[in-house]
């Protein structure tokens, strides 16, 4: 029987964006119940075998704390860790393990904790900058209760699944919203979704395999890089300036690499609300034209832009996939969005979102289509100059009670301020220290596919109550300095 580790065989990726404890788990977990580790192997100390993978002894702490909880790994003090014996000598080492277990490898994105924050409502008396949710002020609420009065007694719209693609005048309405953009866009070309981050996951899966490239800003969405992350999908970041993203990168990752697609948010972008220029987007357009890669456009803040900006779909509709969302301008839970997709993968993505939901809520639908022709503009116009308001008192506030050192672009727009501290100063330390003084955050190494952000963290200005965001930024300074 083994007893030395020298065999144990072990490698980490270090672009994946799987946690690396996480891969140190799977590759473990996968020979011992190949029996390629048999039981009683001892495993190679915490310590060693950190500094074997050039890893932090926390790393390999977490993922042998894992193993144990499985039943897989046994730990006793004096004795190390060793692949846990068989009950009653079973052979089929499958059967020694909860089923659970047994569960083919899962893939989780690099901070999947956040999106819990993201989605939390709760956060006791802090001054909470965590959630892009619209403001309680201006309420859409009145209006929108009045829509959803008016459908609610229709069996139509009650008792029915509806249209796979949607229910028709919402597709409509949507489409000549869009071609008000400066996007040729037809009712067929819009698929309806229950939220956009449903269509972020018809497009990983749909044009895109585990272990293919695809091209995303840095920073970015959490949410999206958790899907890719899930999907197996592997990241190149691309930065982002105050111009927005970075397409002289782009094309020098296009000459020699071929990803899948290009996933940026040019309008607003989410955290550093920077919005890219016109240049910027007809080369993009361009270069995704000439090398034969699609762009995916995640825009759902472009309509709250304080200046008019054009979609990139405006240029280009056979090589850009659009996604929006009501969320941003009118309330999250109504988890309503929608895609525009041309007509060569349509279906293929409908066919996808099939085998999800079906449908998407033809209630939803029905009131929000109501919603758009009774009060939604009159709501994002004054959503628009309530965002204005906010940034300004925000930036004022950080001019009285920041230190100098503490960088915020002023020429952003629409929910979040994105900051940089300096380089002595981690935004994890800051948020722990700001926590305990009564405000928060989220700290920038989320918004990464890779490495970056350990000095970056955003605010969120729309959750907290106007007249609240100068003394959580006050906080947040106090725990600066």
């Amino acid at each position: 029987m083994r007893t030395g580790w020298s065999e144990v065989s072990l490698d980490v990726d270090r672009a994946s964006i799987v946690p690396i404890y996480r891969q140190i788990y799977e590759r473990l977990r996968e020979q011992i119940l190949a029996g390629a580790l048999p039981e009683e192997t001892r495993l190679p100390p915490e310590r060693t075998l950190a500094e074997r993978l050039d890893v932090n002894r926390s790393t390999v702490v977490h993922a042998y704390r894992d193993l144990a909880a499985d039943g897989l790994i046994s730990q006793r003090v004096g004795s190390g860790s060793r692949v846990a014996s068989l009950d009653g000598g079973r052979p089929d080492r499958s059967a020694a393990v909860p089923w659970w277990v047994t569960l083919p490898p899962w893939r989780v994105g690099q901070f999947p904790a956040v999106l819990g924050e993201l989605a939390a409502s709760d956060h006791g008396d802090s001054i909470a900058f965590v959630q892009g949710v619209p403001p309680a002020e201006p309420s859409p609420l009145g209006d929108l209760s009045r829509s959803f009065a008016r459908v609610g007694g229709d069996v139509r719209f009650v008792l029915t699944y509806g249209d796979s693609e949607g229910y028709g005048p919402l597709r409509e309405a949507i489409a000549t919203r869009m071609r008000g953009r400066g996007c040729a866009v037809d009712m067929r070309d819009v698929l309806v979704l229950t939220g956009s981050t449903q269509g972020i996951t018809l497009v990983a899966q749909s044009l895109a395999e585990p272990g293919d490239e695809i091209v995303v800003e840095a920073p970015t969405y959490p949410g999206a890089l958790q899907i890719f992350g899930i999907a197996g999908l592997r990241a190149i970041p691309v930065p982002v300036d105050e111009d927005g993203m970075r397409v002289d990168h782009v094309e020098a990752i296009l000459r020699t690499r071929r990803p899948r697609f290009i996933y940026t948010m040019p309008s607003i972008h989410n955290p550093t609300g920077a919005t890219m220029n016109a240049d910027r987007r007809d080369r993009l357009v361009t270069l995704a034209k000439r090398y034969g890669v699609p762009i995916v456009e995640d825009d759902p803040y472009g309509e709250l832009a304080a200046a008019p900006v054009e979609p990139l779909l405006a240029r280009d509709a056979e090589y850009v996939i659009y996604l929006s969302s009501f969320s941003k301008t009118i309330a999250p839970s109504l988890r309503l969005g929608w895609l525009v997709a041309p007509r060569t993968i349509y279906e293929r993505l409908l066919l996808r979102k099939q085998s999800y939901d079906m449908a998407s809520s033809m209630y939803i639908q029905a009131g929000v289509r109501e919603y758009l022709e009774r009060g939604y503009d009159a709501h994002v116009s004054a959503l628009r100059r309530e965002l204005m308001q906010r940034r300004a008192i925000a930036h004022a506030a950080i001019d009285r009670w920041w230190p100098a050192t503490m960088r915020v672009p002023k020429n952003g727009d629409g929910y979040y301020l994105w900051a940089t501290a300096p380089r002595e100063v981690h935004a994890r330390a800051l948020l722990a220290n700001a926590e305990r003084r009564g405000a928060s955050f989220l700290f920038g190494e989320a918004f990464f596919a890779q490495t970056g952000g350990d000095h970056n963290f955003r605010l969120a200005l729309t959750p907290v109550p106007r007249d609240a965001i100068e003394t959580g930024i006050r906080r947040i300074g106090e725990a600066a300095r």
